[in-house]
């Protein structure tokens, strides 16, 4: 399964909704006790995305990983005012779980933020979400025991890298 990972455009933005809208739905509905667009509707979740990569910047970026022109997985990082970065959404559409495309985006973050001069980064991930734990552990990321009540409902636990040296072997 090949695949490309650039930089969003504008007009991917449907399919960057649609992607994370797949991706989600497997794990989403089992955690909030609801389906996304239950919580988040289509629509809205579109304008947001629109106004995101109209704002992109040397210190934020969505990124997306595509295969024959669809849009199969998706990243957004950016670099906040303290000087941390943060890596806001990791979503793989699950036929391609297991195919590279989390780690390809993952290392294509680190480079962005690495590039925007971060040298700490941070992520927040479901608590109960034992899949995207154990990948960002693999990929480095690691716990700091501070959690917060998601936005959604369940709660999310913090993960942090320190950028700059290699990247954990798989």
């Amino acid at each position: 399964m090949e695949f490309t990972i650039r930089a969003a455009r504008l007009e991917d933005a449907e399919g960057v909704v649609r992607a994370h809208e797949e991706a989600s739905s497997v794990m989403f509905a089992e955690l909030v006790g609801k389906p996304l667009d239950e919580v988040l509707p289509f629509e809205a979740r579109l304008a947001e995305y629109r106004r995101s990569m109209e704002q992109v910047s040397a210190d934020a970026q969505i990124l997306v990983a595509e295969s024959g022109g669809e849009i199969v997985g998706m990243a957004v990082w950016r670099r906040e005012e303290s000087g941390e970065g943060e890596l806001s959404d990791l979503h793989v559409v699950p036929g391609w779980w297991g195919t590279g495309v989390a780690v390809s985006l993952m290392r294509a973050v680190v480079d962005g933020l690495q590039g925007a001069g971060v040298e700490h980064a941070f992520l927040w991930v479901g608590e109960e979400n034992a899949r995207a734990r154990r990948f960002y552990e693999r990929e480095g990321w690691r716990p700091d025991g501070a959690a917060r009540a998601s936005p959604l409902g369940p709660t999310e636990v913090r993960y942090r890298l320190r950028l700059g040296g290699d990247p954990p072997s798989i």
